[in-house]
């Protein structure tokens, strides 16, 4: 006897309203399908508490194919492939191994910056499974933990800027009392300040 799959039993019984209905008027689907969308569920193997329209709607017509086993997770065909170009393959890689401490987004922003890959196109989960079929999306050894660690120290300069406003001394210009402001920006890769300078406001 075949092992029933968890993930199907427990879509089968999110999906309880609909599979249970021999007939569904115009519209009632969506209906069903909005409404369940709506609550809550403790999904397997997730943090998530909800579940979208389309996905439900998925499971649906999956079930209406090929009953229980069209709910179960079909393996996968592209495991252990990456679908990134070769050179953005190299790159991430070697960006990786250069130092292994460097997160997802430090390896985003640096190819970025190089020009190898368009801004906010490279996929986050692309460069996880790409690392992770190479062995390497953690720090091994004594210092392995259980997320990876991302430092707060920018690689290159004018990656971060952090910027404050702090009240200065009142100072008398042109006749005037003035209120007088410092502000200052602070590049986080070179740590050194890039601008300091007084403005003044009437007080």
């Amino acid at each position: 006897m075949n092992d029933i799959d968890p993930k199907a039993l427990f879509r089968l019984s999110v999906l309880g309203p609909l599979v249970s209905r021999e007939r569904l008027s115009r519209g009632e689907l969506q209906q069903i399908v909005r409404q369940l969308a709506q609550q809550e569920y403790a999904i397997p193997g997730s943090r998530r508490r909800h579940i979208s329209e389309k996905t439900l709607q998925a499971w649906y017509y999956a079930w209406r194919r090929n009953g229980l086993a069209g709910l179960s997770d079909a393996p996968r065909t592209d495991t252990g492939r990456s679908k990134l170009p070769e050179p953005v393959q190299v790159a991430v890689l070697a960006a990786k191994r250069e130092n292994p401490r460097r997160s997802i987004r430090q390896i985003r922003l640096l190819l970025e910056g190089t020009g190898l890959v368009p801004r906010d196109t490279l996929s986050r989960c692309a460069v996880h499974r790409l690392l992770k079929a190479h062995g390497i999306s953690r720090i091994a050894g004594p210092d392995v933990v259980p997320e990876e660690k991302r430092s707060f120290a920018a690689e290159h300069a004018g990656s971060i800027w952090y910027g404050d406003v702090m009240h200065g001394p009142t100072l008398s210009f042109g006749g005037r009392r003035m209120k007088t402001y410092l502000v200052s920006l602070m590049d986080d890769a070179s740590e050194r300040e890039h601008v300091n300078r007084w403005e003044f406001g009437a007080f």
